[in-house]
């Protein structure tokens, strides 16, 4: 049977680039047998755009994320899943080239078990240079790029079965959308095409990437429908999406270790930062932390449609994961290749570094949280009275009398009622009594005298 594709449209604010991707989907070679596009309350024009655009069906929704949009468009297209029906994902500023959807469609022919199929995502400001084709999990469950800002020269196009794809331009057969539940609400930004792959990995469906389908994106996913963000920014929200992923992936013993850990996880990574000079991403580290423990209420929704659909174990997917040792390489190229930039650049081009825009501010921030951490065991200690100071901090140590977090000889070294001292009253300024000073060694209660 002849597959049915329905290309989906998602605009935000997309006007500069909704008339390119326009173009390039009546360009296509295999075109698309219906177009449902939506507008997410943008004040650009990009409605407009799409009215004139001749698309058949345009539905106008709230703002929200890509994933919303897709879900929007699907239950207003109002229209049952055919046997064989795929979806074909697309954003304002994706443009395919013509043979894309083409090729994508001859990779799921020939392999009935693949049910999501990727393109090769391609700079629009540079069509040669890779923006991602492929995506996997590290050990510790961040999101990694398999191929990111490389030229094209076809050295990576052996590779198919992949854990991950990015989610526009991605195409998916409607019935595992629609058996796994669609993009998980809790990733609006970051991560909804890799979560979207695991589960259907998980649920024993095969992802690919497809060398030849290739598709033109000019902005970040993170950046949809919104102006460039900093690199923090982005960190950010990469951040948040793999906290939200551990708590979803995590084992029911495991959660509530998973989210005490948040916290702490939070400053040791912030220290971290400080140490690599990136003292503007520590704000982004506690944001994260704490959205993702008290602000996060679907990820037990999350956890029960990947509990409703899971097949396999997660050994499964190990294979696919990114290796440690690969990991480690590749941030060493990376590195090498920020440094080289840094050293290229125009001395006059770079930003002077203030105390704020440098991240001195956090700094200062940090070490003064850090000292009073440090410093309330001996503030917590305080002495009952005066008295009670004098003997703790001078009670020697051969007294025997234990000590406290701070220091000091605690109180219960000494006993509830204590017969008077000669020199008890003397011995916060030490006096002469007699002939001998008051010491700790002479400070012994009175004895009676016996009577000669």
């Amino acid at each position: 049977m002849q597959p049915r594709v329905t290309a989906i449209l998602v605009a935000r604010n997309g006007a500069a680039h909704l008339t390119r991707t326009l173009d390039a989907l009546r360009a296509q070679t295999r075109p698309p047998e219906r177009l449902v596009a939506i507008d997410l309350a943008s004040g650009d024009g990009s409605a407009k755009l799409l009215a004139d655009g001749g698309v058949a069906q345009t539905v106008a929704a709230r703002a929200g994320s890509f994933g919303d949009g897709v879900a929007q468009a699907l239950r207003h297209a109002a229209s049952d899943p055919q046997p064989d029906e795929w979806l074909w994902l697309l954003a304002h500023d994706a443009a395919p080239e013509p043979e894309a959807l083409r090729a994508l469609l001859g990779a799921v022919e020939i392999a009935p078990s693949v049910a999501v199929a990727g393109p090769k995502v391609m700079r629009s400001d540079a069509p040669h240079v890779i923006a991602s084709f492929g995506e996997t999990l590290s050990g510790l469950g961040a999101s990694v790029h398999l191929v990111e800002d490389e030229f094209d020269q076809a050295q990576h196009d052996v590779q198919s079965d992949v854990l991950g794809i990015a989610a526009q331009g991605m195409l998916v057969r409607r019935d595992v959308w629609e058996a796994l539940g669609g993009f998980d609400p809790g990733l609006p930004d970051a991560d909804a095409g890799l979560d979207f792959s695991v589960r259907a990995r998980l649920a024993g469906h095969r992802v690919v990437v497809v060398p030849a389908a290739k598709v033109q994106r000019a902005s970040a996913p993170e950046d949809f429908g919104r102006p460039p963000g900093s690199a923090n920014r982005r960190r950010r929200k990469a951040r948040r999406a793999q906290l939200h992923r551990r708590l979803v992936y995590s084992p029911a013993l495991l959660l509530p270790l998973h989210w005490l850990s948040l916290a702490p996880l939070a400053v040791l990574r912030s220290l971290g930062h400080l140490l690599a000079k990136r003292p503007l991403a520590v704000p982004g580290e506690f944001a994260s932390a704490f959205a993702a423990a008290f602000g996060d209420p679907g990820v037990f929704g999350a956890r029960r449609r990947l509990r409703r659909v899971k097949q396999l174990p997660w050994s499964a997917v190990d294979s696919l994961r990114m290796p440690w040792s690969e990991l480690r390489e590749r941030r060493a190229v990376e590195r090498q290749a920020r440094e080289a930039r840094l050293a290229a650049a125009d001395p006059l081009d770079v930003a002077p570094i203030g105390f704020l825009p440098g991240g001195g501010l956090w700094t200062l921030l940090i070490g003064v949280v850090v000292g009073v951490v440090a410093a309330f065991p001996c503030s917590a200690a305080s002495p009952r009275s005066a008295g009670d100071c004098c003997r703790w901090r001078a009670a020697p140590p051969s007294s025997g009398a234990p000590r406290s977090a701070a220091g000091c000889r605690t109180a219960t070294a000494w006993p509830a009622r204590r017969t008077r001292s000669r020199c008890s009253s003397r011995c916060s300024a030490p006096r002469r009594s007699g002939s001998r000073r008051c010491r700790w060694s002479s400070c012994s209660p009175r004895r009676r005298r016996s009577p000669r």
